[in-house]
């Protein structure tokens, strides 16, 4: 990745997000704003294909806020302003809380990141529908343990965890990122994005 692109990437994904944007809770605010540390690249390939969320199959990039508010209801919630700006739906259930978030880059429009944690239903999220499940990431998820997160990425150490891949695309550099909050050793909370960012020609 060019030093310029590599630059820019790390000022959109590791921007802090101001106070105004305190409402975008839990995992989905630890993803979007400055909880982990993305600097650099430390996977080849990036392991998160499609996100399987129940009955809708998520595309990072490509699956609308829209088509998830189809599928399981919900509102869209706004809040922020220029890169700070996050657009999102939230559901919580007895298993848990997962965020459908999208950004900037989004167009405020793409689903740009996905994350979930365990827990007791938040009251800033909608309730999820009687069928709703956590998000199948294709990754470790919830419940797993630092040796599954070892075992599938190659190193894990410490309570927050962070891993990137960069791809080149046609018109674009993609960074995938996926972010790891454990607790006694066991994830409680996982969140995935990724971020295009313009070549330089």
């Amino acid at each position: 990745m060019r030093p310029r692109i590599a630059a820019l990437l790390a000022a959109l994904v590791l921007s802090t997000v101001p106070a105004s944007a305190a409402s975008l809770g839990g995992m989905g605010l630890a993803i979007f704003g400055n909880s982990f540390n993305f600097s650099k690249a430390n996977l080849e390939k990036a392991p998160v294909k499609t996100i399987a969320a129940g009955k809708l199959q998520v595309t990072l990039q490509r699956t609308k806020l829209k088509d998830v508010q189809k599928a399981f209801g919900g509102t869209i919630q706004t809040d922020g302003d220029g890169a700070g700006r996050a657009d999102w739906l939230c559901y919580g259930s007895e298993t848990g809380n997962v965020w459908f978030i999208s950004n900037a880059l989004g167009g405020y429009e793409f689903v740009m990141m996905v994350a979930a944690e365990a827990g007791k239903p938040s009251k800033a999220c909608d309730a999820a529908p009687a069928d709703f499940a956590l998000p199948d990431f294709g990754v470790p998820g919830i419940g797993a343990s630092t040796a599954e997160l070892k075992a599938s990425f190659g190193s894990a150490s410490g309570s927050k965890i962070a891993y990137r891949s960069d791809r080149p695309g046609g018109y674009a550099d993609i960074a995938q990122y996926i972010g790891y909050v454990l607790k006694g050793g066991k994830v409680a909370g996982i969140g995935v994005g990724e971020t295009s960012v313009p070549t330089v020609h």
